[in-house]
């Protein structure tokens, strides 16, 4: 026969310890779900879950109520949380803090990637509390409850205080506000957190020495049937309506059976405003002086603009959205679309921190869009880390990249690398690969297509001093021939390249000569913000407004003719700085404005463009992939008042 609630407490109180270990192990996940919604850290959380039994323990006989034991237990575990944070103020931290003599792309590589690795779970908790903070108090934490507490709506109902039918429309209406995917990777997450399995022993241990306070003499418990007359008299006097609460539950609405829906509708919104002479373009965020306006959702931050005659303003919020992991764990890999599919081609094995060996791969899998799945496809004849990839009528060109290979030092690990001048090509019809002729000067390089010619601009190469290079070279499918193009003005590695108009850019990445102190010793890389723009027609390279930060390792892709350079990496001084930032690039006005930023910094990672949104490849967790849509909710505000 299972024991209810005031049957433990009773024995509790009659000295059976052995009672209250069914009580932690009845309540430990509801109270965990509750504290790590408050605290965001799973672990503190298991900290706050102990300390909040043992204090339980020590005034059970301060309940007057056993049966409103769950409810009197959220309200200590709720007052350690408050306790926690007044000691613990959130503080901004890099996702790096690695002090390293010498950062040069493939050493960094990988390190970022085994650092990724381990990052890979924290980074999904990260996006489930974003996804989880887009929603209302109330629902928030009945998602919570529900996936990480492992608890029913009856149950969250008892334990919140709250009507089951209540419990039952913030449940519907938090999994309508998610979407499916986002939903999904909640459940996943949450569903997926094991508490220490030792957490009952350790309460146990903790209380072996402690008995709780003994109950007042003056004031014993009240006897079950007298308490039972008592609240049928107070539910009469006061109408059984439900409406006075017992005081530990303030925090929370309990008088309504279910609550107004409010639906919100996307529209146009008109304010007015003064008209000023557009100067540059400036970030800002739109905020609502009606904090009544859209109730039941949260605020989002939007980039706000100005026109060019100040009369109006454009504000957009980007919408993010998990796919299908990647089957194959790899960095360095390179991303090219074929007929609205994505291909992901070459790129690193993910070798933990005492392997060693050959790393590069050759491996070619096919992402459609459209159904949210992948399909492995003919391997490249040669393995590649950083192959560069671009697309002619139809068909992948896979240029240059490296052969890697680990091996151990007395304090660590070095990178051998072999930059390659190889070119395969990929033809999708038939899922076949042709040697082609090779490039001249053998690198990891980044390459774009101009009137149907390649050209591999910059790049890095051990064969030289001068491993950061200039170098652009043309590529002509038509006739499989190479010939030499004007040089960049930099030097750079790890640049991004995109094309706009027929023109090409080239935007950051690592230069050369490196950053060196007086005496020549070397102090760090040089990171670039710098960016430049070659002319094909006059073969000719132009400076451009440099971005705000110096980065390398991070992404570009074009939408509309602007150019959207996402993530990267930056190294101060002996740290290292993985970087959420998504900066836009105009290259009509010759402007950067700022988006939202990611979920969480990325660098190493690849995107593409299908059908107006990003796909992100990689980049942390190495094999996630997510889609954003920098389109999703879009508004004018105008100089006229209306609304």
């Amino acid at each position: 026969m299972v024991e209810n609630d005031v049957q433990l407490i009773r024995r509790i109180l009659s000295g059976d310890d052995a009672a209250f270990s069914i009580l932690v192990q009845k309540y430990q996940k509801s109270v965990h779900a509750l504290v790590w919604r408050k605290v965001n850290d799973f672990h503190y959380a298991e900290e706050i879950t102990q300390d909040t039994f043992l204090q339980a323990y020590k005034k059970l006989s301060t309940l007057k109520n056993p049966n409103q034991f769950a409810g009197w237990l959220y309200v200590i575990a709720n007052r350690r949380c408050i306790n926690w944070l007044q000691r613990h103020k959130p503080a901004m931290q890099s996702l790096e803090d690695t002090p390293m003599e010498e950062i040069e792309e493939s050493a960094y590589n990988q390190y970022a990637a085994e650092q990724r690795d381990t990052e890979g779970a924290k980074y999904r908790q990260e996006i489930a509390q974003r996804l989880l903070s887009k929603l209302p108090e109330s629902e928030r934490t009945v998602m919570t409850l529900y996936y990480l507490g492992e608890m029913t709506a009856k149950e969250i109902s008892k334990f919140l205080g709250v009507s089951v039918n209540t419990i039952t429309s913030r449940l519907r209406r938090a999994r309508e506000r998610l979407q499916k995917d986002q939903e999904r990777l909640v459940q996943e997450v949450l569903g997926g957190v094991q508490l220490s399995s030792n957490l009952t022993e350790n309460v146990m241990r903790q209380i072996a020495d402690v008995k709780p306070t003994p109950p007042p003499v003056a004031k014993p418990l009240f006897p079950w049937s007298a308490f039972g007359i008592a609240t049928l008299l107070v539910a009469l006097l006061l109408g059984a309506t439900g409406q006075y609460l017992v005081r530990f539950q303030r925090p929370y609405s309990f008088e309504a059976v279910s609550e107004p829906t409010v639906e919100i509708i996307d529209t146009f919104i008109l304010l007015d405003v003064d008209s000023k002479p557009d100067v540059r373009n400036q970030v800002g965020r739109a905020t609502s002086a009606d904090k009544n306006l859209g109730a039941g959702r949260q605020a989002s931050e939007t980039p706000v603009v100005s026109d060019t005659q100040g009369n109006s303003l454009r504000f957009s919020t980007a919408q993010w959205t998990q796919k299908a992991d990647m089957p194959t764990v790899r960095s360095d890999f390179s991303t090219c679309v074929v007929d609205g599919k994505i291909f992901v081609i070459g790129g690193s094995l993910r070798l933990k921190m005492d392997e060693y060996g050959d790393q590069s791969l050759s491996t070619v899998e096919m992402y459609d869009p459209k159904t949210d799945t992948w399909e492995g496809k003919a391997n490249m004849p040669t393995v590649r880390s950083n192959v560069s990839v671009s697309v002619v009528d139809g068909r992948i060109y896979a240029i240059g990249g490296s052969k890697l290979k680990k091996y151990q030092v007395p304090r660590g690990f070095g990178i051998e690398s072999e930059e390659l001048p190889t070119v395969e090509m990929y033809d999708p019809a038939t899922d076949t690969w042709t040697q082609k002729t090779d490039m001249p000067t053998p690198r990891k390089t980044k390459t774009c297509v101009v009137d149907s010619k390649i050209y591999a601009v910059g790049g890095w190469s051990t064969a030289t001093e001068q491993s950061k290079l200039e170098t652009v070279e043309v590529y002509d499918p038509a006739t499989d021939t190479w010939a030499k193009a004007q040089s960049m003005n930099h030097a750079r590695c790890s640049a991004a390249i995109s094309v706009v108009n027929g023109e090409i850019y080239a935007i950051g990445g690592i230069g050369w000569p490196p950053n060196r102190d007086p005496s020549g010793q070397y102090l760090s890389s040089r990171y670039l913000s710098n960016v430049e723009v070659f002319n094909p027609k006059t073969n000719q390279w132009q400076e451009r407004t440099e971005m705000s930060v110096p980065k390398a390792a991070h992404s570009t892709s074009v939408i509309d003719g602007k150019i959207y350079v996402m993530g990267g990496y930056l190294q101060e001084g002996r740290k290292s700085k993985i970087l959420s930032a998504i900066e836009v690039y105009d290259p009509a006005t010759d402007r950067w404005t700022q988006e939202s930023d990611m979920l969480i910094g990325k660098s190493g990672h690849a995107t593409e463009v299908v059908d107006g949104q990003i796909y992100i490849f990689g980049g942390g967790p190495p094999t996630s992939v997510q889609v954003y849509d920098p389109k999703t909710v879009s508004g004018r505000v105008n100089s006229i008042r209306k609304l």
